[in-house]
């Protein structure tokens, strides 16, 4: 007994001993941080590993510096004050915000950019402000434009999910090059790069450090960052804040994949297996009842649902895909003649073709019933598309299941044949099928139902072939070279018209510049394996000025520590820099509204005056004026205020 109370003793010693030390070590204060910063390391700990939600990911990528705190807290009491609104829209938020984080993470871009369509859209794929953006991330026309997304009456590129992302993180780190400030960037795109260049100028004649705190800002722009702060916040510790927040997985909603040819919404639906409704969720950009593609269209589909639409797409009738032929108007047509023409109604025509004038412009593509009277009589109308694979889509009838039919079926391939007058010859096949059967997946088909194919094919490899002849105006057009050819021209020429109609702006000289470049970067391409070989009396700067490239171009690619050379010392010679250099340029110049200099440059080695400014666009007299009397040394900073 008494081995066990020693026993006893020894073991309360050991557990005691510690926490009396511990206690008389710490304050009350020190234990409680203590405590404190053991619960942020377990949380912190917890975020780390976290790999089943978007957010635990995100969180590890937050990177953006709280700016004006005081509207940040305005803001974050008002979304946790409205926790239903803030949690639906993250609902909302849950098909597009794992295709939107992945893409920002592959441009290197902090995880806070993801968040925007939060601010600008709330996650609402059709939203439109009162001055014209539209879309999650809000572009204008304009804007929108110039990024690439084509807007017509059938189709908004501003509401195609997969392409207006590309094309804001595009602009987003366009913006960030401009102005090497992820704050300022944001500033830019929603009130414009050329206003908050404007700004940065104003600040820098006041002699005020040009930062989005400093800057003359309207109202919208300085609530702009800090309500994204402000989510950003909420979102790092919803707890904090009293909201729940709504679980987004951390894996992809949707695919993007191409078809090849028009097809009707509700037939994309039902191949895939899927409502309509959650079709138009992930494809919201087409203001017609066809998906109409194109090389830079995709179209999005649950990822659950790919593998089923692929295989029905695979195995269906195209014929039965399309319930529309696609026209273009060659000149400008009443809508009423147009409707006498089809026998479609005229309130019919303008409703589905979304057209709020009487009138047809040149150039309007218009959707027109295959089911109407009629619609091979259009004197004034011609394919819209130049995709051959449009005109099979457009060639058959809707017919219901279990309806059988013989009818040709018409193929139409591009070949590298050329002819004289530089247009491609066409390959054509034409193919007669006989008891087809429109597919539907949803209703199962009558058990008397049965389908057979015969195929008869002959094609014509190239215009100068002579085949049968034939009533078919596809197949008399490809006889005849000089014809076919006048046709296509014919068509380019409304092509043509209808973009420059739509587009509303030039790029004529943006495109040049462009192109100039890419010239140049293909020519250095094919010298790229360039050396020299040290003469006696060359220098950096005769060498540079020998193969038309920088000076630092040139100590960057040999990795030179100084500016002696060694006669017998062999360079490597890096034309591709300047080229790419140059192709920047021009696309800078086409892009920016208005020249944004720096408030100052860091001088990097193998820097000259000459080569700093032709690198920031400004002319080298005014930097000499100012710096010209300086040894550059790498590391210094040069002022650039009032350039």
């Amino acid at each position: 007994m008494a081995q066990l109370k020693h026993m006893v003793l020894a073991l309360t010693s050991l557990v005691l001993a510690p926490s009396i030390t511990f206690a008389q070590s710490y304050t009350s204060n020190g234990i409680g941080l203590s405590i404190m910063n053991l619960n942020a390391a377990t949380l912190k700990g917890k975020k780390a590993h976290s790999t089943h939600d978007i957010w635990g990911r995100m969180r590890q990528d937050f990177r953006m510096t709280e700016v004006n705190p005081e509207i940040v807290r305005k803001h974050e009491q008002y979304y946790s004050s409205h926790g239903d609104y803030f949690n639906r829209t993250i609902l909302r938020s849950q098909p597009y915000l794992y295709h939107i984080v992945n893409e920002a993470e592959k441009r290197q871009m902090p995880a806070e950019v993801a968040l925007l369509p939060f601010i600008e859209s709330a996650f609402v794929s059709k939203a439109k402000s009162r001055v014209g953006a539209s879309g999650l991330w809000q572009f204008m026309p304009h804007s929108g434009r110039q990024y690439g997304l084509e807007q017509t009456n059938l189709y908004d590129g501003r509401h195609d999910v997969y392409a207006a992302t590309d094309a804001a993180l595009t602009y987003l780190q366009y913006l960030y090059g401009l102005f090497g400030d992820w704050s300022l960037a944001l500033a830019a795109y929603n009130w414009g790069e050329g206003n908050v260049g404007k700004a940065i100028k104003r600040a820098q004649l006041a002699g005020i450090a040009p930062t989005y705190e400093n800057l003359r800002l309207p109202n919208e722009t300085r609530n702009y960052v800090p309500k994204l702060l402000a989510v950003r916040n909420i979102i790092e510790n919803p707890q904090a804040f009293g909201i729940n927040l709504a679980s987004v997985p951390n894996r992809p909603y949707f695919e993007a994949i191409s078809i090849d040819q028009p097809i009707d919404i509700d037939a994309a639906a039902r191949l895939a297996n899927i409502s309509t409704s959650e079709f138009l969720t992930l494809n919201p950009s087409f203001k017609s009842p066809v998906f109409i593609p194109k090389e830079n269209r995709k179209m999005l589909l649950p990822i659950t649902a790919v593998n089923t639409f692929e295989r029905n797409y695979r195995s269906a009738d195209k014929s039965s895909l399309l319930s529309w032929n696609v026209f273009k108007a060659f000149t400008p047509t009443r809508v009423a003649d147009l409707a006498a023409q089809t026998g479609m109604s005229s309130a019919e025509i303008k409703r589905l073709n979304n057209l709020s004038s009487n009138t047809v412009p040149a150039g309007r593509s218009l959707l027109i019933s295959k089911n109407s009277l009629n619609t091979q009589t259009l004197d004034s109308f011609i394919n819209s598309d130049t995709d051959p694979l449009l005109n099979i889509a457009m060639a058959q009838p809707v017919l219901p299941p279990g309806t059988f039919v013989t009818h040709p079926a018409i193929t139409v391939t591009q070949s590298n044949n050329v002819v004289s007058n530089n247009q491609e010859a066409l390959t054509i096949t034409r193919t007669s099928t006989v008891a087809t059967t429109a597919l539907n997946t949803q209703q199962p088909l009558p058990e008397n139902t049965t389908a057979q194919t015969v195929t008869v094919a002959t094609t014509t490899p190239t215009a100068a072939a002579s085949p049968e002849p034939v009533n078919d105006a596809l197949m008399q057009m490809a006889q005849n070279a000089q014809l076919q050819a006048a046709a296509a021209a014919s068509v380019q020429k409304v092509l043509a018209q209808a973009e420059r109609e739509e587009a509303q702006v030039s790029r004529v000289a943006e495109n040049r510049s462009e192109r100039a470049a890419r010239k140049i970067i293909n020519v250095a391409d094919s010298r790229r394996n360039v050396a020299h070989k040290v003469n006696k009396g060359d220098t950096l700067f005769s060498i540079a000025q020998r193969y038309n490239i920088n000076v630092a171009d040139l100590v960057t690619a040999n990795n030179l520590r100084g500016h002696n050379l060694q006669v017998g010392q062999v360079l490597k010679i890096d034309t591709n820099a300047k080229s790419k250099r140059m192709l920047a340029s021009a696309r800078r110049t086409g892009n920016s509204k208005a020249n944004i200099i720096p408030a100052s440059y860091t001088v990097k080695k193998g820097d000259t005056l000459t080569s700093i400014a032709q690198r920031l666009n400004i002319p080298v007299s005014k930097l000499k004026k100012v710096h010209g009397k300086q040894v550059l040394r790498p590391g210094q900073k040069l002022k650039l205020t009032n350039m």
